[in-house]
């Protein structure tokens, strides 16, 4: 028995293993190209706190995953069980000094595009209990951005005693946002070189923020006695972040193109509750939080201004039945 138990616990942990390993095969490689070479185009890198920085992981820790589903019911643990989920973030305003970002905290940028973000997520039932997920919002233009991203990743239960579970996430991303940051339309109502327009523009720009990501979360859960289908849950993740922007913007100088990029650890919590409809339909809430440190110009101190947020989560299991095989323990 002891042997067996050996010999499903090494696999289990090799299943893990290779996950990591995929994951950092593919931010590596994203991680070349945003420190390779850009032709003629500037290409800067820039500490982890300026204001350029704050701005791409705060756009980062938006997109990071926060949710993990409730434990899969007995009728439910087949390989190919499969989940989809429609997503809704809430994605706080900024007010006009966490705005100025540009030219390490001089020059004020249009980052309040996005009110919601929606993101469709798909989970696969794999062997060893393991699920595959791709949460990946649609590439279509919306409140004058286009997304072209998308999260995967791998988790299962690491423990289970009774009510209690401890899950386990390993995830990455990978991809871009576009839309008008630097020159938006907004201010080309002004003068190039007024103080309502003080980058010069003479058109909306096409600027270009990379957000790539690779890290784990571990999920507590628990639900309530008095009520069996209120489960709350608690969780804390950390994570790489490699990420950078590219402006491409008209001036009156000629077309202004430079990027900058930056990499460094970030933190995260999230803490909510799912409630279960039954074993199929399930509604999540979570409060989620991750500190950003940020020095607002130059020579100013580091202080902390995270990103804080709510999300919310509908999803719908379904299962194939016949031929189904069941999921290993």
């Amino acid at each position: 028995m002891m042997l067996l138990f050996s010999r499903v616990t090494v696999r289990k942990m090799a299943d893990i293993r290779l996950l990591i390993a995929m994951i950092a095969f593919v931010i590596g490689s994203a991680a070349a190209q945003t420190g390779g070479s850009s032709g003629s185009i500037p290409n800067e890198h820039i500490s982890f706190d300026r204001p350029e920085s704050w701005a791409l992981k705060r756009f980062d820790a938006a997109t990071l995953p926060s949710t993990m589903l409730p434990g899969v019911p007995v009728e439910l643990q087949n390989v190919g069980t499969t989940s989809v989920g429609l997503e809704t973030d809430w994605l706080p305003m900024l007010d006009a000094a966490q705005e100025r970002v540009g030219f390490d905290g001089l020059v004020p940028e249009d980052l309040n595009k996005a009110p919601v973000l929606i993101r469709p997520i798909i989970g696969v039932q794999v062997p060893w209990k393991l699920r595959a997920f791709v949460i990946a919002p649609p590439p279509i233009s919306t409140f004058g951005i286009k997304p072209r991203l998308a999260a995967f990743g791998l988790e299962r239960p690491l423990l289970e005693r009774g009510p209690w579970t401890l899950d386990w996430q390993g995830y990455g991303q990978v991809g871009s946002v576009k839309g008008a940051f630097t020159c938006p339309s907004s201010v080309l109502a002004f003068p190039p070189g007024s103080a309502g327009n003080p980058t010069d523009c003479v058109g909306t720009s096409a600027d270009i923020a990379s957000l790539h990501y690779a890290g784990m979360q571990f999920q507590v859960a628990h639900p309530l006695p008095q009520l069996p289908k209120l489960v709350p849950h608690v969780s804390v993740a950390g994570a790489f972040v490699d990420v950078a922007f590219r402006s491409h913007a008209p001036t009156t100088f000629g077309l202004a193109q430079a990027r900058m990029w930056t990499r460094g650890g970030m933190f995260s919590t999230a803490g909510g509750a799912s409630y279960l409809f039954n074993p199929k339909i399930a509604f999540t809430v979570d409060v989620f939080y991750a500190p950003l440190a940020v020095s607002r110009s130059q020579g100013a101190p580091v202080t902390n201004d995270g990103f804080f947020n709510v999300r919310a989560l509908l999803s719908y299991r379904f299962s194939f039945r016949g031929g189904d095989t069941p999921t290993q323990h």
